[in-house]
């Protein structure tokens, strides 16, 4: 009886310790599911991708769940559900990884995203994995070069902001954002009140530039949300060639005229907003001739919107495919903003130091019609058929 004890004892152990390796093992080979949300075409998920492949080598324990999303309406969905459940709010952006309950967007480089990567993965897994060989930093290659006393610069960091340059002026030179300033500055010069130019310049051009950042900032934050969607892109990519062949027929239509003429407001409604400025500028009190012309200001910027909507639309589809920290949007919003007002600012400036009227512009408006028209067709073209170019570094 005690052998018979003994041997049932041995096997409960034997039986137990079986158990307990088999749950080892199983656990071993368990993996923990990375999931990679990425766009056909997209530079930053392409880096990413060969990111995974040098280090999926190191780490055995997870399994990287890859789903296309901008091609991929099923994908597109995964991503926004499981999103909207993790982290409160769908996310429509890529290049995007969720590790556990951390979502890293976008993905910039090796040494910063790739590092924030791997200590996720750590952290995730409950294992310090070995980690890549640090590489060299800083731009390389053709995209960089050296300049005396400056440095070296990397041509697609550049990018953005030449793009931005770009065409902010290019909005900002049409004949609807400049005729009520070149009005305003006529009325005063003839009255011969400076102090009242600067006044009403300064206002005009601050509501026009405050109205038009609230208008690019709504065009953006729709980007953000929608902009990923490939109907979306070529939406926005056959409006960025139908604007540009308007602003090329417009160009060849009128390259004999000395100046453009703005078509989208009526003589009817230039008539009664040159009386209510002629009306507000009679105003004795500041501020009410603050707020007469500051809602001056807004009202021309709504007709104005009609005039050039093609290319804010255009440049804030662009910028939200872009990854940035949340601030940069802004800043390259106002920058952008800044280029549009450069014009205003300038006649301005001529007007109240000269006491003369500068309308240069109006014959530079009609040559940024034709720039503006060959690069909002290249700008479609590109939306349309290659959208991973327009990401930036």
């Amino acid at each position: 009886m005690p052998r018979k004890i003994k041997l049932l004892t041995l096997a409960t152990i034997l039986a137990f310790g079986a158990m307990f390796f088999n749950f080892q093992i199983t656990n071993a080979q368990e993996k923990k599911p990375v999931y990679f949300f990425w766009g056909d075409g997209c530079p930053h998920c392409h880096a990413e991708q060969v990111f995974w492949n040098k280090i999926n080598d190191n780490y055995p324990d997870i399994e990287w769940i890859a789903y296309e999303t901008w091609k991929n309406e099923e994908g597109y969905k995964i991503m926004q559900t499981m999103t909207k459940a993790k982290f409160g709010k769908a996310e429509g952006r890529v290049p995007l990884t969720i590790i556990g309950e951390e979502k890293i967007l976008g993905f910039r480089d090796e040494e910063t995203t790739g590092v924030e990567i791997m200590d996720a993965l750590d952290k995730y897994t409950g294992v310090k994995h070995a980690r890549l060989s640090a590489d060299t930093t800083g731009p390389t290659g053709k995209d960089a070069f050296k300049f005396p006393l400056i440095g070296t610069i990397d041509a697609k960091k550049l990018s953005l902001p030449i793009l931005t340059a770009a065409l902010g002026a290019i909005d900002g030179f049409n004949p609807c954002s400049m005729w009520a300033l070149l009005v305003m500055i006529t009325l005063l010069i003839n009255a011969g009140d400076k102090k009242k130019m600067w006044l009403v310049g300064c206002t005009y051009i601050a509501a026009s530039a405050f109205s038009y950042f609230l208008f690019l900032t709504a065009w953006f934050n729709a980007f953000v949300q929608f902009g990923y969607l490939q109907a979306v892109k070529i939406i926005i990519g056959l409006l960025a060639v139908g604007v540009g062949g308007y602003f090329l027929r417009d160009y060849y239509r009128k390259r004999k005229q000395d100046r453009l003429t703005c078509e989208v407001t009526s003589e009817k409604t230039k008539g009664k907003i040159i009386e209510r400025l002629e009306k507000t500028l009679k105003k004795e009190k500041t501020l009410a001739i603050i707020i007469g012309i500051t809602l001056i200001a807004f009202s021309i910027n709504l007709v104005e919107l009609l005039c050039s909507a093609g290319i804010p639309a255009v440049y804030t589809q662009i910028l939200s495919q872009n990854e940035l920290p949340k601030i940069s949007y802004y800043l390259y919003l106002l920058g952008y903003d800044f280029f549009y007002m450069l014009d205003d600012i300038i006649v301005l400036l001529i007007a109240g130091f000269t006491w003369k009227m500068f309308t240069g512009n109006q014959k530079y408006a009609k040559y940024s019609h034709l720039i503006g028209g060959l690069l909002l067709v290249v700008l479609g073209i590109i939306m349309i058929f290659r959208p991973g170019l327009l990401m930036f570094k």
